[in-house]
């Protein structure tokens, strides 16, 4: 996230409120992965995504992702930005891209156009 003057932060790229299915698995020290574990995303956008888990995950910590849109799954790198809590709900874990291919990006793209100037699905 960049920062205002104000010191408000300001997102890079707009996110939309989504839900997509979402797998992610954690890096482990030893540079493989933890097993996939399955949520729903609730924002998405070009430079990352929301979901809710019922277990905390670490600020800073790095993760892969998968994100089921339709007949396209995006896999991207990301990070975990932020951690939130509300009302002894479910975690609300924000992660920024760190990796995300082209055709992944534009499939994004797709679906963030197509939701904000209700354009039909190809």
């Amino acid at each position: 996230m960049e920062q205002q003057t104000s010191g408000t932060p300001v997102r890079r790229y707009p996110r939309m409120a989504a839900e997509y299915d979402v797998s992610f698995r954690r890096s482990l020290p030893d540079g493989g992965l933890s097993d996939a574990r399955s949520s729903q995303t609730r924002t998405l956008g070009l430079g990352g995504l929301m979901f809710e888990t019922d277990n905390p995950l670490e600020r800073g910590e790095a993760l892969r992702v998968e994100i089921a849109l339709g007949d396209h799954t995006i896999s991207a790198s990301g990070t975990v930005v932020y951690v939130d809590r509300r009302n002894a709900g479910p975690w609300q874990i924000g992660v920024q891209f760190t990796a995300l291919g082209e055709d992944d990006r534009d499939a994004l793209l797709g679906i963030y156009l197509q939701r904000e100037y209700r354009l039909p699905a190809e």
